[in-house]
């Protein structure tokens, strides 16, 4: 696994993970900030090479934003059902909200799955299925 910068929302700063004990810990974190909060989360995974994958955390299901090295917004979300409809709200950082589709909401072990796949790459979870970012 290649070292990750992840950022979680609680702390708003970066720390490294090397290793996959140290991802899921950081996930633990952010979920149980999702939890005391009482909204879901977004969780940054920064590779070195600058791409980001972005985890939504807090509830049965999840969601993903990829952004290659240097995008300032996503460049792709994952898709789940088409049909779906609605949205679930989280934040990034605290007293933000943000709307995500129930279109891109995915099992939450094919996020952690493609979690897994962006730690070993550094490169986009070829499995998901992903579609341009609406933004």
């Amino acid at each position: 696994m290649q070292p990750l910068a992840i950022r979680i929302r609680a702390t708003r700063k970066r720390f490294v993970a090397e290793s996959e004990s140290e991802v899921q810990s950081a996930l633990t974190v952010a979920e149980q900030e999702a939890d005391r909060a009482g909204i879901m989360g977004l969780v940054d995974f920064e590779a070195a090479n600058g791409n980001t994958l972005t985890l939504l955390v807090g509830g049965a299901d999840s969601a993903l934003s990829w952004r290659y090295a240097g995008d300032r917004e996503p460049r792709f979300v994952s898709q789940g059902e088409a049909d779906a409809e609605g949205s679930v709200t989280c934040s990034r950082d605290p007293g933000t909200q943000i709307q995500v589709p129930c279109t891109s909401l995915i099992g939450r072990g094919d996020a952690l799955a493609a979690l897994n796949e962006f730690a070993a790459s550094n490169e986009i979870p070829e499995g998901v299925m992903w579609v341009d970012y609406p933004g």
